[in-house]
């Protein structure tokens, strides 16, 4: 059997998980969802994978030798650029923000407030969120969201009893909204 059409063949199967993890992840993207859905949705790098897997996947197909050889030696290069510009991306987008808090429940629910803060190579993005669950069955809630720009952030995040949380702002202004039992914000924040 052939290596080089072995290797697209597992490229071709790849960019088709890829492709399936980036429709998933938008399905499932949403308030209650996975929380693994929302941590996956990227659909640039998705996409970016998936092109880079089906391309190497073609060319390694190829029935000329000199074409599947030099395809070969690109995807090994592509790979090692790859490596060296997930910190480039990382710098750029922050596809993996800081927990800055991550507060369980009082009443040991299961139940934890999340606030991540997201740099990137603009102002802090902050996520406010409760996660139900553990992983990877989990489900997050979104409470709120303070884009680049916006003159507010985080100061702190508590649970003030099993069914409150307390927000405060940068401005030390105070936010209690209620959850549900499930999770789910029952108060909404109007910035």
């Amino acid at each position: 059997m052939d290596t080089y059409r072995v290797a697209g063949g597992a490229l071709t199967v790849a960019a088709g998980a890829i492709v399936a993890a980036a429709f998933a992840a938008a399905h499932y993207d949403r308030p209650g969802g996975p929380a693994l859905a929302a941590d996956l949705y990227h659909p640039v790098l998705l996409a970016a994978l998936a092109a880079l897997a089906l391309t190497g996947a073609a060319l390694l197909s190829s029935r000329r030798p000199g074409l599947r050889k030099g395809a070969a030696l690109g995807l090994a290069g592509a790979a090692v650029l790859g490596v060296a510009a997930v910190p480039a991306y990382s710098v750029a987008t922050d596809p993996f923000p800081d927990q800055e808090w991550d507060v369980p429940a009082p009443d040991g629910s299961g139940r934890r407030l999340v606030v991540e803060r997201g740099v990137g190579l603009g102002d802090p993005a902050w996520s406010v969120h409760i996660v139900t669950g553990t992983f990877p069955t989990a489900r997050r809630w979104p409470v709120a969201t303070y884009t680049p720009g916006h003159p507010r952030g985080v100061l702190g995040a508590t649970w003030r009893d099993p069914s409150h949380i307390r927000l405060i702002d940068l401005d030390h202004t105070h936010h209690d909204l209620r959850i549900a039992p499930n999770g789910r914000p029952l108060d909404g924040l109007d910035w």
